[in-house]
């Protein structure tokens, strides 16, 4: 492999790029992973050859798979961070087939988030392993692209796959794109930082739980005092069938998918709570964190690679716990469906504002390495993120090429850590092309007890479920 460095510099990493890179100097699992499993209409494997072919055409359309950042300058002085293109790139090294399926999808994904990258080499910013049943993990560093890049990638393979010919071939060597990165958020779109938000963040960061008492707020267990590796991850899926029926009834409602998670997941909580840790009844409200993604607001396709996202956050009370209930999760026919609808209203109020966010963040942070320091040995800013990708779009057939769609994706899943100072729960959801649902839930080993967890995620599997597999009268009647 040659040993040339990079020294081609191709823009400064942007507000939301330079705060990740920093939080991954310091040892936070910052990785994105979003597995994909790859069906054939045709009979065709997806082999070597195919994906690296594949590959080169998304490298060709996102060059900054074929880029990192740096904080040396020319003359070897300290600077900002900073996107350099990398001098080669081998998908040899990068791709991984492995002699494994995905069976074993929760321990890769676990693993995955044990593995930091190295920051400091000529190396990119991502990763793929390929499993013998056609699943391709894709695995990026956050300062490189948001939860939607992950999606992004796999859209972009997809298209990549519609265009190959039946023998496509590639040694693996890249030919390095000589094109411009996308632009940084703050450039693609306006980010301001209304005064009068700043003031609000200003009072949140001297008490973050000012809208409600501090104790009353249950988060998890506190920070650590240290950045560690490792999450509990479990992946839940659900059938194109029972998605459908599950998105008629959110609908039915005036709810989004968010929102009736929303409702499920406070509902298991105040339950589990009360069952467990706080029988009195004193931890009555959670922070809920929803991350906003911003592309709408920009021209970049769905197959963009970019960090294009910011967020809405806001303290919210647990419902009264039933006390004679027999399960923790909500019955579906009983669902608390004004909550889901208000907390849909809620986010879709609030989604127009979300640029704001970032325009604080870039105001206000001085140091984003004593920022993300300072969360250490706090109590926990946040109980659930539910970060939901959308339903990605079945590719569509190329003109004069084919009727129908050469390869689809049957199922998907998407994961993120944050394991020390992330949210307790973090429930991760993505559709796949097929229309099937896959959701994954990861905490960290020392955001929650253990056996706690586990009830949390087992009562959310089955309530989910129950709850996608409920047959509401009107909608069976409406759909005679």
């Amino acid at each position: 492999m040659p040993t040339k460095t990079s020294t081609t510099r191709l823009r400064k990493a942007g507000v939301l790029e330079a705060f990740f890179h920093a939080r991954s100097k310091l040892g936070v699992d910052n990785c994105v992973v979003v597995a994909a499993k790859y069906e054939s209409n045709t009979a065709r494997v997806l082999d070597k050859p195919t994906l690296f072919a594949a590959i080169q055409e998304v490298i060709n359309e996102n060059p900054v798979l074929a880029a990192r950042l740096t904080e040396r300058g020319p003359n070897g002085t300290t600077c900002d961070p900073v996107w350099v293109r990398l001098p080669f790139l081998d998908l040899n090294h990068i791709v991984s087939f492995l002699d494994v399926d995905s069976s074993d999808l929760e321990s890769l994904l676990a693993k995955e988030f044990t593995r930091p990258f190295e920051l400091d080499v000529d190396s990119p910013l991502w990763r793929v392993a390929v499993l013998t049943d056609g699943t391709v993990m894709y695995t990026h560093e956050h300062s490189m692209g948001d939860g939607q890049s992950g999606l992004a990638f796999h859209l972009a393979i997809l298209s990549a796959l519609e265009k190959l010919p039946e023998t496509a071939s590639h040694s693996g060597e890249v030919v390095i794109p000589d094109v411009p990165l996308r632009p940084a958020l703050e450039e693609a779109m306006p980010i301001t930082a209304p005064v009068s938000k700043i003031f609000k963040e200003v009072n949140q960061a001297i008490n973050p739980f000012a809208a409600r008492k501090r104790n009353a707020i249950w988060t998890g267990n506190p920070v650590g005092k240290t950045y560690k590796r490792g999450v509990n991850i479990r992946v839940i899926r659900l059938s194109p069938e029972d998605t459908a029926s599950l998105l008629r009834l959110c609908r039915k409602n005036g709810a989004t998918l968010t929102g009736a998670l929303y409702a499920l997941i406070t509902h298991i909580i105040a339950q589990e709570l009360y069952a467990g840790p706080d029988p009195k009844g004193k931890l009555n409200s959670v922070v809920m964190f929803v991350p906003i993604s911003l592309r709408p607001h920009t021209s970049a396709p769905p197959t963009a690679i970019c960090n294009y996202v910011s967020y809405y956050q806001d303290v919210y009370p647990l419902p009264v716990p039933t006390r004679a209930s027999k399960h923790s999760y909500p019955s579906p026919d009983r669902f608390a469906w004004k909550s889901a609808a208000s907390f849909s209203a809620t986010l879709k109020r609030e989604a127009p504002k979300a640029p704001a966010a970032i325009g604080v963040m870039k105001a206000l942070i001085g140091s984003r390495e004593n920022y993300s320091l300072g969360l250490l040995g706090k109590k926990r800013e946040t109980t659930v993120e539910i970060s939901n990708l959308g339903a990605a779009k079945p590719v569509q057939p190329t003109p004069g090429v084919s009727a129908t769609p050469k390869w689809t994706i049957p199922e998907a899943v998407f994961a993120q850590a944050d394991s020390t100072t992330g949210a307790a729960f973090k429930f991760n959801v993505v559709g796949a092309p097929a229309g099937g649902l896959g959701i994954s839930v990861t905490c960290g080993l020392e955001a929650v007890d253990e056996e706690f967890a586990e009830k949390v995620i087992d009562a959310f599997a089955e309530g989910l479920k129950a709850l996608a597999s409920y047959k509401d009268e009107a909608i069976a009647t409406a759909a005679l």
